[in-house]
């Protein structure tokens, strides 16, 4: 049984008015901890099942579904409840998300400074610097200094590729990606971040939702991703060709 309509409105309403991506997570995982685990299974399927058919409002909701904080805030004993019931219901997007597989390739050492400055005079640094100079603070894998980069109002969509495709990559670094609502609102930041093996598997997990039909074929086929990633394109494949045909696909595309 899906959850009653109005709890994901009520939710939702909760969340679209807060603009900080962490604080819309903190408030999702407050909203679940109040629930059963047969209603938050329930209840992150919808969300899951919502954003792949790119509506908006459920789009907000997977991008605030950290599961990580969810661990966290409501404790393991109750996530593996909640991991329980959906492999019991064949809920297999939730069960993909949940589960955390680590990412298919990692980089082989902790990430370092990338130079003497102080975080605080790079940070200031990537909000002001144009052109090569702006590109070159992609090295740096302090998330707080990507942070800061992706909101320098020059950047363009061919620089937050290239810092997409970054091989290797760190975790911390994929994901401010992820939570810049500017950037992965763009399908081709989406796809590059998924095609990239160094991106955590539970980001690609989300975002593999998010692709049109030919780019899911290329994903289960690609033996440089994470099979988790590959078994859920391919599931959404089989949905598409048994419900849709492939011309029906909508090429336009939301964000998270």
């Amino acid at each position: 049984m899906a959850p009653e309509i109005t709890l994901l409105q009520q939710i939702n309403a909760s969340l679209s008015s807060v603009p900080d991506s962490a604080m819309r997570s903190l408030l999702l995982a407050e909203k679940v901890q109040g629930l059963t685990a047969r209603q938050a299974a329930e209840l992150l399927q919808a969300i899951v099942l919502g954003a792949s058919r790119d509506k908006g409002d459920y789009c907000l909701l997977l991008d605030a579904l950290n599961v990580p904080l969810l661990a966290t805030r409501l404790g393991n004993p109750f996530m593996s409840e909640i991991y329980s019931v959906a492999q019991v219901e064949g809920f297999e997007e939730l069960t993909g998300i949940l589960s955390r597989p680590e990412a298919s390739r990692s980089a082989d050492q902790e990430p370092e400074p990338q130079d003497d400055l102080p975080a605080g005079v790079r940070i200031a640094r990537a909000k002001k610097l144009r052109g090569p100079q702006l590109v070159r603070m992609f090295a740096d894998t302090d998330p707080r200094v990507i942070r800061a980069v992706l909101q320098n109002p020059s950047l363009t969509e061919s620089d937050v590729l290239k810092l997409c495709s970054r091989r290797p990559a760190f975790a911390a670094v994929q994901q401010e990606v992820m939570k810049s609502r500017k950037w992965i609102a763009r399908y081709a930041v989406k796809k590059a971040l998924i095609f990239n093996p160094y991106s955590p598997t539970e980001l690609g997990l989300k975002l593999v939702h998010f692709l049109m039909l030919q780019d899911l074929r290329l994903v289960a086929d690609s033996l440089d991703l994470h099979p988790a990633i590959r078994d859920v394109a391919r599931q959404k494949i089989k949905d598409s060709e048994q419900s849709l045909p492939s011309c029906s696909i909508n090429h336009e595309r939301g964000g998270v």
